[in-house]
């Protein structure tokens, strides 16, 4: 979709040469959300890819993922192989787009938007991912990845504030994985997804929930839960009111299917 209303496009090469935020400023990296809907009271667009920031990086500390890395190169990259984690980001890219779109989207990209289907925020929050954050005022700041979103799409980024990169430690990369999400069609947002992570040395369960909820919650168990121990955690920490009600599906239908989803996963990550 063209976009009428942009007079300006910058593309920098330092941060530090752009002037200051304006009103009607925009930071656009793939852009294959921008030009998918009007956007009519955007005036300037920033690109980030002059920046040089599509880094994917391996270090004994964990993985760094830069602003402007594509979703394709997640698919690509040769990681350590006890980084089992690595599945559920790879899920968050197939189950998100063609391949057309993963060669342009980024990571961060997906992130920002901060749709309440989006695929990689519940991995995020599951790995305890950290995200930078380059502040308007000069500062940077690093936060995790639960406190982050929000919202549907509201995030704690204020105007001119861009997403640096993100940070995974390398301990929960090495947990098992399963990856779940529900649509109603085939071509449709999600209504539910669950992903659980398992420690088989320590039979620690985490699931991350998202999509039937308007941003991501983590739910934590010492030991691998029964079907019982999961219904009563998830219905005690999260009320069915907090649940999304829309056109797509019940708040009781969403709270249903996040369970079926999240004991699917378990069953898969523990091997039954």
């Amino acid at each position: 979709m063209d976009l009428h209303t942009v007079e300006t496009y910058l593309c920098p090469t330092q941060l530090e040469s752009l002037p200051n935020w304006q009103p009607g400023w925009a930071w656009v990296a793939g852009g294959t959300w921008m030009f998918t809907e009007p956007q009519r009271d955007l005036t300037t667009l920033v690109d980030l890819q002059g920046l040089g920031w599509s880094e994917l990086e391996v270090s004994p500390e964990g993985l760094e993922i830069g602003a402007t890395c594509t979703m394709s190169r997640l698919l690509q990259f040769d990681y350590p192989a006890a980084w089992t984690a690595i599945q559920a980001l790879q899920s968050a890219v197939q189950e998100l787009a063609s391949f057309k779109i993963q060669n342009m989207a980024t990571i961060a990209g997906n992130l920002c938007l901060a749709l309440p289907a989006g695929t990689f925020a519940p991995v995020m929050v599951l790995l305890d991912a950290q995200y930078e954050i380059l502040q308007q005022a000069g500062n940077r700041v690093w936060v995790a990845a639960s406190d982050f979103q929000t919202g549907a799409r509201q995030t704690i980024l204020q105007p001119g504030d861009v997403l640096r990169r993100i940070f995974i430690p390398q301990a929960l990369l090495q947990w098992q994985v399963n990856y779940r999400r529900m649509c109603v069609a085939t071509a449709g947002l999600a209504v539910a997804i669950a992903v659980a992570a398992y420690n088989p040395q320590t039979h620690q369960v985490r699931f991350a929930i998202a999509a039937s909820l308007r941003a991501p919650r983590l739910l934590e168990f010492h030991s691998i839960p029964s079907l019982r121990e999961l219904e009563e955690t998830l219905s005690a920490q999260i009320p069915l009111t907090e649940f999304i009600e829309d056109d797509s599906a019940s708040a009781l239908y969403r709270r249903h299917i996040t369970q079926v989803l999240m004991m699917r996963s378990l069953q898969q990550v523990i091997g039954e």
